[in-house]
């Protein structure tokens, strides 16, 4: 089970990265075209856009495995450690609900675009593949929504427990 979660946290890395860095490639390429050459692409522009969504996208999950995301605190610091993890769960169980809604919809609205045959203005491109991108972000974000719920619900929350009193301490646990 670590060596496969291992990989899949690899591929979340890389991928996001990866787009990422092509969208902002394909951005750099195209001020270089406007600015030296006065000669911009507008496919470069387009297809920038796309990168750079994908991998902010793909980057969701990135963020909620290492807590890198958004969230309001402020009450929950000062709430006793069990009554923090029954906050957790019911906050995990929430996030799940929401990455399965967005994958559902998501999914239907890429059929939509394969039924209608919608393809992007500039370049003709098939805008289904764009926007596949919003089902596969909700199942990467539903993994690691699952992933917190188990580590809260393992062994009735021991483990959860004794990493969170090891943090209040100092010491470096990591589930």
């Amino acid at each position: 089970m670590k060596k496969l979660n291992k990989i899949y946290t690899a591929f979340e890395d890389y991928f996001s990265g990866g787009m990422l860095f092509i969208g902002l490639t394909l951005v750099f390429i195209n001020v270089i075209m406007r600015y030296f050459f006065n000669k911009p692409q507008s496919l470069l522009d387009e297809f920038s856009v796309y990168f750079v969504i994908w991998g902010t996208m793909a980057g969701l999950s990135v963020a909620l495995r290492n807590d890198h995301h958004i969230k309001v605190d402020m009450l929950y610091n000062y709430l006793p450690l069990p009554v923090k993890r029954y906050v957790s769960i019911f906050a995990n169980g929430l996030g799940l609900a929401f990455a399965i809604f967005f994958a559902v919809y998501g999914m239907e609205l890429v059929q939509n675009y394969i039924i209608y045959g919608q393809r992007s203005t500039d370049s003709q491109f098939p805008l289904w593949i764009v926007n596949l991108i919003m089902p596969a972000s909700g199942v990467m974000l539903g993994i690691r929504f699952c992933e917190k719920l188990y580590h809260l619900l393992k062994d009735n929350g021991r483990s959860w427990l004794k990493a969170r009193r090891g943090e209040q301490r100092g010491d470096s646990v990591h589930l």
